[in-house]
Formats: structure tokens, sequence, C-alpha cells
């Protein structure tokens, strides 16, 4: 049989009369949907901001290279760094 509700009825008279329990409130605590949904955005933000910084790197004559390593923050390309000096080799004593 179907049945139709009286639009007269508030929340808690539907909730009453479909014996629905009301669902408690939790407050201070987000769903794992929600972080993660936080997270996705926060992701895509900042994959927004390199793909500009690495458009206007180009743009600026910058190479293909080493714009993505800067756009992304992943340094210096290894053959553009600055030579280090060798560990000192000790041998049996001498120096």
């Amino acid at each position: 049989m179907l049945r139709t509700l009286d639009n007269t009825l508030g929340l808690d008279d539907i909730r009453r009369e479909t014996g629905l329990a009301a669902r408690p409130a939790r407050q201070g605590t987000a769903s794992p949907i929600a972080t993660t949904l936080r997270a996705i955005a926060g992701a895509w933000r900042e994959g927004l901001a390199a793909c500009r910084q690495y458009e206007e790197l180009r743009s600026s004559g910058v190479s293909h290279d080493r714009a993505v390593r800067e756009a992304l923050g992943l340094g210096l390309i290894p053959s553009d760094a600055p030579p280090q000096a060798a560990p000192a080799l000790y041998f049996a004593g001498q120096a």
C-alpha cells in the first residue's frame, strides 16, 4: 500500500512516523570522505600552481627540464649542480 506524507509534519514528526532515529551530531571529526575530498582539492590546487609556474618559465625561455624541476620543486638538474668535493680517502693511516 502506498503511503503519502502530510506536508504539515515536521522533520521530527516524520522520524517518529517512519521509525527513524535521529542521527547524533558528530562535532570536531570530519568523515573520511570529506578528508579525502579536501586532500584531492589541495592536490589539484598544487598541480595547477605548478602548471602555471611551468608555463611562466617556458614562456620566459627556460628549457623544459629546468622548468619542470623548478615548478615541481625538485632542485637543480644534476649536470647543472655545482661540483662537490670528493670525500678524502684514508689508506692505512696515511692522509
